[in-house]
This record gives C-alpha cells, sequence and structure tokens, in this order.
C-alpha cells in the first residue's frame, strides 16, 4: 500500500521533525474543522482544535500505535477532535480524555486535504488580523503563538488580564476576523461565529 503525503509528514513527526509536523497540521487543519460542523455551537472549535493538535503532537512523539489506510493520521486525528468535542461538552468531566485506542475509525466527514497553501486566503487572513483593535490582536496572537501549550489561564497572566477578559477578547476577535474574512468572501463552513 502507498503511503500519502499527509501520513508520511505525520510519520516524519514521530520521529521528531516539527517542520513536517507542522506541515502536517496546517494539511489537516481544514478536513478536521470541517468534520466538527456538528459541534461547532456548541463548543469552540478553535479550543478542540488546539487540543487535538497537542494530542496529535504526543501521540507522534510517545505512541507508536501503528496507523494504517489512506490518510490513516488524518482520520485519527478527526476521530480524536470528535471525543475532544464531546469531552467539551461534558463539561464535568473535562479532565477525562478518551485514549487513542478507542478513538473512532471513521470514514464520516472526512474532507480530502488541499494541495497545498493558498496564497490569496493567506493575504486575506493576514488583512483581517491587522484589522483588529491593538488589544484584540494582542490576545489573538498570544493565544495563537502559544495556545497549544500553555493553559489560558496563564496566558491571561501573563498579558494582564482576568481569565474572563481574555477569554472576552478572544471571543471578540475571532468573530470580528470572521466577519471580515466573510466581507472578503472566504467560505467559513464549520466555523462557530
Amino acid at each position: 500500500m502507498t503511503v500519502t503525503e499527509i501520513d508520511s509528514l505525520f510519520i516524519k513527526s514521530r520521529a521528531g521533525d516539527r517542520a513536517a509536523f507542522a506541515e502536517w497540521a496546517g494539511r489537516i487543519e481544514r478536513p478536521v474543522r470541517t468534520s466538527l460542523v456538528r459541534f461547532a455551537r456548541a463548543v469552540d472549535v478553535e479550543v478542540v482544535m488546539q487540543e487535538t493538535l497537542l494530542r496529535m503532537w504526543l501521540a507522534a512523539a510517545h505512541t507508536r500505535k501503528s496507523i494504517e489506510g489512506e490518510n490513516a493520521s488524518l482520520r485519527l486525528a478527526i476521530g480524536v477532535a470528535r471525543n475532544v468535542a464531546r469531552e467539551e461538552l461534558r463539561r464535568a468531566r473535562r479532565d477525562a480524555h478518551a485514549p487513542l485506542e478507542d478513538v473512532e475509525d471513521s470514514t464520516e466527514g472526512i474532507v480530502e486535504p488541499s494541495p497545498g497553501p493558498d496564497p490569496g486566503l493567506a493575504r486575506a487572513i493576514r488583512q483581517c488580523f491587522e484589522k483588529l483593535p491593538g488589544r484584540l490582536q494582542t490576545t489573538l496572537a498570544h493565544r495563537i503563538h502559544h495556545g497549544a501549550t500553555r493553559p489560558d489561564r496563564d496566558l491571561a497572566e501573563q498579558l494582564g488580564l482576568k481569565l474572563n477578559t481574555f477569554l472576552q477578547h478572544i471571543v471578540r476577535a475571532r468573530k470580528s476576523m470572521a466577519e471580515c474574512l466573510r466581507r472578503k468572501g472566504v467560505e467559513l463552513a464549520g466555523v462557530a461565529s
């Protein structure tokens, strides 16, 4: 069986190649987000994505579970994301993580990844980000750069904000970004506004 390019990147990340993991994450992000459409009104998809990527990085680094089949790493990421979304729905059990062995192996909802980055989309995102008011821009940038490795409480403290204020800034920034991107004609399927 031939190994897809996505799975090849994930395999390289298992050997500690951070650049390969970053490229893999960029390629699977959209299909994983699309698979979370049914959860979008109930959970913060951004939080689910960050937690999913963190778990996949940990899985790549510490788990030797074999992945088989075409785009197996994408299917695994979709399963992890759905489990994280379910955990978010059950806030009382927030610390109980589903083991990777229990992740559903489903092809339902899989969208083929795009062949590469879209420079027009990147430009639109950059332009919308630059239009954010200063405090919202700073808060969102901090979450993007450090959110996968540090809890929101620590990020808020580092910015001198209360946790609730930090989270409100994130929500406002995301809504503003979504409105700006929609005005630029960017389709935002699966993203809660």
